[in-house]
């Protein structure tokens, strides 16, 4: 199975996603996968789901509605609390700009 594929199932073991989600129809590309994540929201969720309280929730923007500065805000959050709170490396994270234009989508 492709990494994109186990990464929507594992999200919807997370319970982020809904199980029947378009990245898990067989028609699905991973366009479909990079498309929910961008606006960092269910980044965002995920964390919380994993570790509560490792997000302040507050500081999400739950209908960023693709605006650039909102969407980024989070992604920015996501990458934060990877990097303080899950000891990730900058290294080991991504651009919030690759993520938003869905650009390098593999790293």
């Amino acid at each position: 199975m492709e990494e994109w594929r186990q990464c929507g199932r594992w999200l919807i073991d997370c319970k982020v996603l809904p199980p029947n989600h378009r990245v898990v129809w067989p028609s699905a590309v991973v366009f479909d996968l990079a498309q929910a994540l961008r606006d960092g929201v269910l980044l965002c969720q995920m964390l919380h789901n994993l570790s509560p309280g490792s997000v302040d929730l507050k500081q999400i923007n739950f209908r960023p509605q693709m605006s650039q500065f909102l969407c980024l805000k989070n992604i920015r959050t996501f990458l934060k609390v990877c990097h303080d709170k899950f000891g990730l490396r900058n290294s080991e994270l991504f651009d919030p700009f690759d993520l938003f234009d869905v650009r390098d989508f593999g790293k």
